[in-house]
């Protein structure tokens, strides 16, 4: 599309980052499984992701660093998270920094809440390889829908992975967001593995109960 520019997620798109993350994790429903999770309302929810990407800690998807932003004319209109799983200063795991966020953030009787749902989110909650180039939580205003938008921020993803030395890209879908699946197909990733909760009560975290892991190993001929 004409006009777009992609550039790293600047402190004024905090707003925009944190309506990324609510979109994402909704996946086209109205289930917004995080603040189930803890037990809050949405826009408490909102509040406390707010405040998680305002601490610019690095290396995960509630990090505000890790999101390129797709431009308008000025307006931010699409973004998506990346980084090297386990690259950031201390070589720490995306999971633990996203858990010490977490509990950093949110009051006592949040976590307490989330530890009584364990058994629920265990099965969808798929480890990240170490040293792969990890994507998650896009999402792109409707009225920007359908203009490769989304495609031009992961081939810019791309380049960072390639000049970072990585082999390959990783991304974790929902089944039932069938758009993304085809855009991630068109970008050369493929379904590696296949996640299911048979929890009876994974429809009131989840927007569906199977969960793929899909990989683009080819990156280089992405090379510009």
């Amino acid at each position: 599309m004409e006009g777009i520019t992609i550039n790293r997620a600047a402190i004024n798109d905090i707003d925009f980052i944190t309506d990324t993350i609510v979109a994402a994790e909704k996946s086209g429903t109205d289930n917004f499984g995080l603040a189930k999770l803890f037990g809050v309302e949405e826009e408490t929810m909102k509040g406390y992701i707010h405040t998680m990407l305002d601490e610019e800690v690095d290396g995960c998807e509630m990090s505000l660093s890790s999101f390129l932003v797709a431009r308008h004319e000025g307006k931010p209109v699409a973004a998506f998270a990346g980084w090297v799983e386990g690259g950031n200063e201390g070589d720490m795991p995306s999971s633990l920094l996203k858990s010490n966020l977490i509990g950093y953030t949110l009051p006592q009787e949040c976590m307490l809440r989330s530890s009584e749902q364990a058994d629920v989110v265990k099965a969808l909650q798929i480890d990240r390889e170490e040293g792969a180039y990890q994507l998650e939580y896009s999402y792109t205003l409707p009225e920007y829908r359908g203009k490769g938008i989304m495609a031009e921020i992961i081939n810019a993803h791309i380049q960072e992975a390639i000049s970072a030395g990585c082999e390959k890209l990783q991304v974790h879908v929902f089944e039932n967001n069938t758009a993304a699946i085809k855009t991630y197909e068109k970008m050369g990733f493929e379904i590696t593995e296949r996640f299911e909760s048979k929890h009876p009560r994974a429809p009131e975290f989840f927007p569906s109960n199977i969960e793929y892991l899909m990989e683009n190993i080819n990156i280089k001929k992405y090379k510009l």
